[in-house]
């Protein structure tokens, strides 16, 4: 019988093709490299390394850019049903407002008063 990954225990045993330790409660495949448990592989959760993530003004940036994108240059925030991650909304909106007064992206409104954003 094979060895816990985790904690190197001998108290394994196998269940709907899966193995399982009574130790640590960790649940394995045979010759499977990814831990299919929702538990921290690391035994010490402080000394896990935690992703790095860009700053606000990159993320605000890139989001913005992948609106122009994925619409064709031209997007309006008030039609949009998706969110923007872990961004507000209001802050969002002050971003492309800033944008607006740099003059990186220009404000165009409709006829249904909608506001619509696109680039120069």
């Amino acid at each position: 019988m094979p060895r816990c990954p985790l904690c190197s225990s001998e108290m394994v045993y196998p269940l709907l093709n899966t193995l399982r330790c009574k130790r640590c409660k960790h649940i394995w495949k045979i010759g499977e490299e990814e831990y299919s448990t929702g538990r921290c592989p690391d035994l010490v959760p402080s000394l896990r390394v935690r992703k790095k993530t860009d700053p606000l003004e990159i993320r605000l940036q890139k989001t913005m850019d992948e609106l122009l994108e994925r619409h064709e240059g031209k997007f309006c925030i008030s039609t949009m049903t998706c969110r923007y991650g872990d961004i507000s909304f209001n802050l969002f909106r002050n971003y492309l407002q800033r944008c607006v007064k740099e003059g990186t992206l220009a404000e165009t409104k409709d006829r249904n008063g909608r506001i619509w954003y696109s680039r120069d």
